[in-house]
């Protein structure tokens, strides 16, 4: 059997799984108002309502993905819990996905499935894969974007780029906060290019084009209904008034209240107090359990290492301009700690902590590597910790 079939056949095994790990018990709970909202605008697609992006109150819109992924879940699930079968399948890939990308940077045995199943098992993705909420979808873009940039950086095909930048484009519809979110992370992409030598004019063009090519259908949807812009990319990207007078968006920006707001929400988002340990600063999704488990964070001191000293200037650039980015959109928005906008964060994080279980049980002295095989086995307790709670 050839590497890549094997690669397949694996990746939809881990797949499958992932979906049964977040489709159990879909249906024992009451649906959140998150959820509703997403049940009410699928059923209204049923009914023959096609539309690109769904008003939910005044000043509350939906992307399409979610609800058009969810209403494909209704044809074959109960309707009642369409919306947790359509995140359990996103998460699934999710999980399916961060095996595909680890093997691309570590090729060794066991190690891009132990990413794999770090990241089934991590609070923040796996509450929000169960959730029947929009925060997850835009992780399987996400995803489809590294692997294609690990592919274009190691071996400069053109059509890895062209495939990286049009995911993040596609992803552009799957979360408020992701239009944002997609444009930092081409900036990042652009980094990245320059970073391994491999930025030229030719490439920069191209990957920017094969990006603006899904935003097309915004245009033409902007163009037929121009009332829909103020609350949806006029609130989630540039606001109307600052497309028509630019010189106001940048006083808005420079704003020094305005720019202390948010960057203080944007440190805020990298205090380890919340993202590591439980407590009353951890999102009310996750019932007060920390977005990572504080192993993780162990993990990430040799992970950190590695990427600063051995991957590539390509490799470095993507992950740590990755995580920069992510919560940036969260505090444009002006929310804080919110994982919910910055799930992007999650498998980048990840990443570097698998580097870090790279680096520790590569290294001579076996102190490390029992210092790898305890913190691999802490992750483990932890998620029985948090299942417990979390199910409790």
């Amino acid at each position: 059997m050839s590497s890549r079939l094997r690669t397949i056949g694996v990746a939809s095994l881990i797949a499958a799984v992932g979906f049964a790990v977040y489709a159990a018990a879909s249906g024992t709970a009451l649906p959140s108002p998150g959820e509703l909202e997403l049940l009410q605008q699928a059923a209204g697609l049923h009914e023959g309502r096609l539309r690109l992006f769904f008003q939910v109150a005044d000043e509350r819109w939906l992307q399409p993905i979610p609800v058009y992924l969810t209403a494909l879940a209704a044809l074959v699930a109960p309707a009642g819990s369409a919306a947790r079968y359509a995140t359990a399948a996103a998460g699934a890939i999710d999980v399916a996905l961060m095996f595909v990308l680890a093997q691309r940077l570590f090729p060794r045995r066991l190690i891009p499935l132990g990413a794999a199943l770090l990241l089934l098992v991590t609070p923040a993705h796996y509450v929000h894969a169960r959730l029947g909420t929009d925060a997850i979808f835009v992780l399987p873009f996400v995803l489809t974007w590294l692997i294609c940039l690990a592919d274009y950086l190691r071996d400069g095909r053109t059509v890895s780029a062209v495939a990286g930048a049009f995911a993040l484009g596609a992803g552009v519809y799957s979360q408020p906060a992701a239009p944002l979110t997609m444009m930092f992370l081409l900036v990042v992409t652009l980094a990245a290019m320059g970073a391994s030598a491999r930025l030229t004019a030719r490439s920069a063009v191209i990957s920017i084009g094969a990006f603006t090519v899904p935003l097309l259908l915004a245009a033409g949807w902007f163009a037929a209904h121009p009332q829909s812009y103020a609350d949806t990319f006029g609130r989630w990207v540039i606001h109307a008034a600052h497309l028509r007078f630019p010189l106001d968006g940048v006083r808005a920006l420079v704003n020094w209240t305005t720019l202390g707001t948010r960057v203080s929400l944007y440190w805020g988002f990298f205090d380890p107090s919340w993202l590591f340990f439980d407590g009353p600063a951890a999102p009310q999704a996750l019932r007060g359990s920390a977005p990572f488990f504080l192993a993780t964070l162990v993990l990430l001191v040799p992970g950190v290492r590695w990427t600063l000293t051995h991957a590539s200037a390509g490799v470095k650039a993507l992950l740590l301009g990755g995580v920069a980015v992510s919560p940036l959109a969260a505090s444009t928005l002006g929310e804080p700690h919110a994982i919910h906008s910055a799930m992007t964060v999650v498998p980048m994080v990840l990443i570097v902590a698998t580097a870090g279980v790279v680096t520790a049980l590569s290294h001579g002295k076996r102190v490390w590597q029992a210092l790898a095989w305890l913190a691999m086995a802490a992750c483990a307790a932890d998620f029985g910790v948090f299942y417990v709670s979390y199910w409790g």
